[in-house]
């Protein structure tokens, strides 16, 4: 089973995804400002379209044509236009149809769509390294915070009908973004892929529809519950105080007496773990 880490700023933050609470972020509250622009590569839907046409749906593709339909269903409603055909061969004659040539239309219903998405689905982001320091000079407040560590989340969120919801995934690192196009697989795409810029931080990522979420009062957050095993383990900064570490593990102690707490250090500038304070 993987590991991976969440970065996060606080002792609070701790013990509440120690207890299994994990917040799920807004898009408009994520810092990379690229997040579900609203956006059509023209090239690459043209491209796509013909491609397509030419060669039809793939069994593959027609089963992202039925997760598509799931996704609109679910979460823009609003734009979805057509039930998916029952048969690939259905499928295809569908998109023969001259409604597909009319870019101008294509475009206003995907940046639509987009716009729908990114109001209502939050994401819960992670990564594969609790050694970078970068993360740990941003999101781990300059040392003074600390890493969760999670193992099994995939057994906590299983792929749903969407094909994107529900389920772990890595973030795929582009130079360019394509976005959405004909090819129904591309769907992943808008959740899951991202600037090269950002590869440094080997991003693993859940997305979540915010209806499914517990929101709080006020609508700022949008949590959702696990199984708080799920959460095996606590870094703690090199900059966290010795009294707040003793004071993080007995609480942690009271939630899970099998999480481990460490402490992170530097050595010749990187970042390792020593052996366990509980």
């Amino acid at each position: 089973m993987k590991l991976l880490y969440k970065f996060v700023g606080s002792k609070k933050a701790v013990t509440a995804l120690a207890q299994g609470s994990l917040k799920f972020t807004k898009i408009d509250e994520l810092n990379d400002p690229s997040e579900l622009i609203p956006y059509m590569n023209k090239h690459a839907v043209r491209s796509s379209l013909k491609l397509v046409r030419q060669n039809g749906y793939s069994p593959e593709q027609f089963q992202w044509l039925k997760h598509q339909e799931a996704l609109l269903r679910l979460i823009s409603p609003e734009t979805r236009v057509l039930s998916c055909p029952k048969t690939i061969a259905l499928a295809n004659q569908t998109l023969a149809l001259p409604i597909y040539d009319n870019f101008e239309y294509m475009e206003r219903q995907l940046l639509a769509t987009i716009s729908f998405i990114r109001s209502r689905v939050g994401v819960l982001s992670l990564t594969e390294r609790f050694d970078s320091l970068p993360m740990w000079a941003h999101y781990g407040v300059q040392a003074s915070g600390y890493v969760v560590q999670f193992e099994g989340l995939d057994r906590e969120f299983e792929r749903d009908d969407t094909g994107s919801l529900n389920v772990l995934k890595p973030v795929i690192y582009v130079q360019d973004l394509i976005g959405m196009t004909h090819d129904p697989a591309t769907q992943d795409n808008l959740f899951f892929t991202k600037f090269n810029d950002w590869s440094y931080e080997h991003e693993w990522r859940i997305v979540s529809a915010l209806s499914a979420c517990k929101a709080s009062v006020d609508g700022t957050l949008f949590l959702r519950q696990m199984m708080s095993s799920a959460a095996t383990g606590v870094i703690c900064g090199w900059n966290v105080p010795e009294d707040d570490i003793r004071t993080l593990a007995l609480d942690l102690l009271d939630i899970n007496p099998l999480l481990k707490v460490f402490r992170a250090k530097l050595e010749q500038g990187r970042v390792r773990i020593n052996d366990f304070v509980s």
